[in-house]
């Protein structure tokens, strides 16, 4: 897929992150394997990651400090009961995706996003620690399972 494509079909997909929130795009890095776009407003900054064949996901943060007040929008999916947990198993299994599916799936991520991360959207980050605690368990789980799993030389 060409840049301008990829482009098109975010600016497609996202456009309400503007016209509702006031979101901006900010910034598209390009990588060798994918990009990240940037979004933001005066209070949150949301950020899509994709790498090719791989599902897309959000980061969503605090403005004023986006390396301690951040989260995903799949742990939020997790938390509000709209998706369960992952398996630590499912860590080290990427789930694939065609480049066919890429819009659908933009459009599904924002409308998840409006529907339930209206709230970090407009700014109030109260629920960041339970997310960011999610993750915390879930990445000891991942571990403890890497350590299971460790093969043997």
């Amino acid at each position: 897929m060409k840049k301008s494509e990829f482009e098109r079909l975010v600016d497609k997909a996202f456009w309400e992150l503007e016209t509702r929130h006031g979101l901006k795009r900010t910034e598209t890095k390009f990588h060798k394997h994918g990009c990240n776009v940037r979004f933001q407003n005066a209070t949150t900054l949301v950020i899509l990651n994709y790498d090719i064949t791989s599902l897309p996901w959000l980061e969503i943060a605090d403005i004023q400090q986006p390396d301690q007040n951040k989260s995903t929008l799949e742990w939020l999916l997790v938390e509000m009961g709209v998706e369960d947990s992952p398996t630590p198993e499912q860590a080290f299994h990427p789930t694939k995706m065609h480049e066919s599916e890429l819009e659908a799936v933009l459009q599904t991520k924002c409308q998840q996003l409006l529907q339930y991360g209206t709230s970090l959207l407009n700014g109030d980050f109260s629920i960041l620690p339970k997310l960011q605690e999610r993750a915390k368990k879930y990445a000891l789980a991942c571990e403890r399972y890497a350590k299971i799993h460790k093969t043997k030389k």
